[in-house]
């Protein structure tokens, strides 16, 4: 049902308190993700692939309670990322509470088994984030916290793109999880795009990618191309993104003590898209 693929903790952790410390969790239907951190840097990360149906959440979150020592604790800061692809960015004039669901009905259809939020993006112009969770999810989730604030992960990425003041001429950015990736097109600093693909071959990769360099004429030798998680630099998928794009990189973590300390070289990338919720 859940496998644990990662557990790591700093020394500091086991031996000081972690009253002040934030929880940090990211959930989709194939995997979750749990941050332990303090203000200097992080304390602890878990990491779990879910192999159950999505509807099975109590059981899903009772297994990785038994198993995560993240959890055995309690904290009075906690955030909840929703990771889904039944999520839009919706420009803040067009944007009222009682269009949310609307929006996201047109797009995907209508779900009685699902509650839907928004998030505030804290950039320029204020978009907002409209998203669903299911409403079996979202049970679970206030079973097992007592107070958390839900946010989705695509509002924290922009958040952490455009909330800095650099300019972001052109780029993609890809975040590979299991069996999905998540997309950013930027273009003479604005969002162009950001979705969710489910891929399960090399293939569906290039072809997803080269639609979209084609549809925002952009170019595979000189648009910078960023890339990060779950992606093996010697696997078929990375070999592909190599032959075709000019300038890809891979975003790696640099100044945490936990992560550097624990992955280097050709896993370097591998957790960033995690940390990234974190600063």
């Amino acid at each position: 049902m859940v496998e644990q693929k990662l557990s790591i903790a700093s020394l500091q952790d086991q031996q000081s308190s972690h009253i002040n410390s934030k929880l940090i969790v990211e959930v989709s239907n194939q995997h979750i993700a749990i941050i332990e951190k303090n203000a200097q840097s992080t304390q602890a990360f878990e990491y779990y692939e879910i192999n159950a149906t999505p509807t099975e959440w109590e059981r899903i979150f009772n297994a990785i309670k038994n198993m995560s020592k993240i959890l055995s604790k309690t904290y009075s800061d906690t955030t909840v990322y929703i990771n889904n692809s039944e999520t839009l960015i919706v420009p803040a004039k067009k944007y009222n509470r009682e269009s949310t669901e609307t929006y996201l009905i047109a797009i995907y259809g209508d779900n009685n088994q699902v509650i839907t939020n928004a998030d505030l993006v804290n950039i320029e112009d204020n978009p907002v984030t409209v998203y669903r969770c299911a409403a079996s999810l979202n049970h679970t989730i206030k079973n097992h916290f007592v107070s958390f604030t839900y946010k989705n992960v695509y509002t924290k990425i922009l958040e952490n793109l455009f909330g800095k003041e650099r300019m972001l001429m052109e780029m993609i950015k890809v975040q590979f999880y299991q069996k999905t990736m998540l997309v950013v097109v930027i273009y003479d600093n604005k969002l162009m795009l950001i979705q969710t693909y489910n891929y399960s071959s090399p293939e569906d990769i290039i072809y997803y990618l080269l639609n979209i360099v084609q549809e925002f004429n952009l170019s595979v030798k000189s648009t910078p191309v960023e890339v990060s998680g779950l992606i093996d630099v010697s696997s078929r998928h990375f070999e592909l993104l190599e032959n075709i794009f000019g300038r890809l990189s891979l975003e790696v973590i640099a100044n945490d003590h936990l992560f550097t300390e624990h992955f280097n070289g050709n896993q370097a990338h591998w957790y960033t898209p995690f940390y990234n919720l974190s600063v």
